[in-house]
């Protein structure tokens, strides 16, 4: 796989669920722009609030950076960053899946520190965020927020959770 793979784009739109869109990058520097550019692009042609926007772009973008970075050299070979949109009663959820098996981790950087950030921005901004294995050994970091002029979105199970293993 030379260079950033082409797209991969699944699902169409449906005026009742926007059906999920899945893209692919290769694990590179430019991963991050392009997943950027990808949210940006589906959620305006979703119609969905330019705020919303704007905070997904950023919360993606610090999970596929994380992906990016932390990944360990023996995994990158032909290795990918996933990303998955999607929008449902209201509610916007964005996966992102790694080779990394190793967790997400909330660091408490310091005034002077010019990294370590990218979680603690995700939980902050985020209503709810999470972890689950992903499929051959890596793991999918997700999270979600309830879109401008929607209520309240409880989680499956009924219980409100800001972070939580789905």
């Amino acid at each position: 796989m030379e260079g950033l793979m082409s797209t991969l784009r699944r699902g169409g739109v449906t005026r009742a669920s926007r059906a999920a869109r899945t893209y692919v990058w290769t694990l590179e520097e430019r991963a991050p722009r392009a997943a950027r550019r990808a949210v940006r692009d589906v959620l305006d042609g979703w119609g969905v609030a330019e705020g919303d926007v704007e905070v997904a772009v950023l919360l993606t973008s610090e999970i596929v950076t994380n992906a990016v970075r932390h990944v360990r050299e023996e995994l990158r070979g032909d290795g990918v960053v996933k990303v998955r949109v999607r929008v449902m009663d209201g509610l916007l959820r964005v996966d992102v899946t790694d080779p990394e098996p190793g967790l997400p981790r909330l660091v408490a950087a310091s005034d002077t520190d010019e990294g370590h950030r990218g979680m603690a921005i995700v939980a902050a901004s985020a209503d709810r965020w999470g972890w689950h294995p992903g499929p051959g050994g890596g793991k999918t970091v997700w999270w979600a927020q309830v879109l401008e002029g929607r209520g309240p979105v409880a989680p499956a199970g009924g219980k409100a959770a800001k972070a939580r293993n789905d």
